[in-house]
């Protein structure tokens, strides 16, 4: 029988970081207060749920699946959430923080364990992309850190080098190594208030390849990085051209 290839959708994800830490007076509010976040942000960049082709709520996120119409405007909601919640967590005992995670690929109409469910849900539990949200908190002590986004390297290139999004830019976003599981990919990742160097450094610093993306104005060669990377030895290398990994004297940990 001939395999028919699903449509290819959007696939965004949501988590509340750390929502175990809630107080257990106000983790009845989490529900409502998530949903009221998450509505406020997609009529901010244009996009109504009931286009949405699946939703399901996980207890603390929500997984949605979009036309691949709607990918640009998925990926600018990580820059509209993050200014609503921030508003929200400064007037409110019940503070949010979210990460998001926003891939492309073909879904099937029914539910189940699709490979396109899989690897957001990868994506968006990579330890690496965990890892480096908390590093963003921790560097914000005034709670200004809001959202943090992850973007598989499909939907990356496919925004960006279409130029579908309005707000979100290729250069805020840093290469990020993730693995997960059986799940190893090339990825790309956004914190509002840090920039993409800095999130590479940080990432760097915790052990995890990550690299900032060249200029806009080099559309052609996006895929390329400049930059110095510096051992714990104290040993740098300026590199014009990264395709792999590059170890200081002992394996990945």
């Amino acid at each position: 029988m001939e395999s028919i290839v699903p449509e290819i959708r959007t696939l965004l994800g949501v988590d509340v970081i750390d929502s175990a830490r809630t107080a257990p007076h106000l983790r009845p509010q989490v529900p409502a207060v998530l949903e009221t976040l998450l509505s406020a942000g997609m009529a901010a960049v244009g996009i109504s749920r009931d286009e949405a082709v699946d939703a399901q709520y996980t207890g603390d996120g929500w997984l949605y699946a979009f036309p691949i119409g709607l990918l640009g405007r998925v990926v600018d909601l990580g820059q509209a959430l993050d200014g609503i919640v921030a508003e929200h967590n400064k007037w409110n005992k019940l503070e949010l923080r979210l990460r998001l995670a926003v891939d492309a690929g073909p879904l099937p109409d029914t539910q189940g364990f699709h490979a396109a469910n899989i690897a957001r849900a990868r994506l968006l539990e990579a330890p690496a992309f965990k890892l480096l949200a908390r590093e963003c908190m921790a560097a914000r002590p005034d709670g200004s850190m809001s959202t943090a986004m992850i973007m598989s390297d499909t939907a990356y290139r496919t925004t960006f080098d279409g130029a579908y999004a309005k707000v979100a830019r290729a250069t805020d976003f840093a290469s990020l190594a993730v693995t997960n599981k059986e799940f190893t990919a090339r990825a790309w990742v956004a914190v509002p208030g840090f920039d993409a160097r800095t999130l590479a450094e940080m990432a760097e610093q915790d052990g995890t390849a990550a690299s900032a993306p060249v200029e806009e104005s080099e559309p052609t060669r996006r895929g390329r990085v400049k930059n110095t990377i510096k051992s714990n030895s104290g040993h740098a290398v300026q590199a014009d051209s990264i395709t792999g990994g590059i170890t200081f004297g002992r394996g990945p940990h």
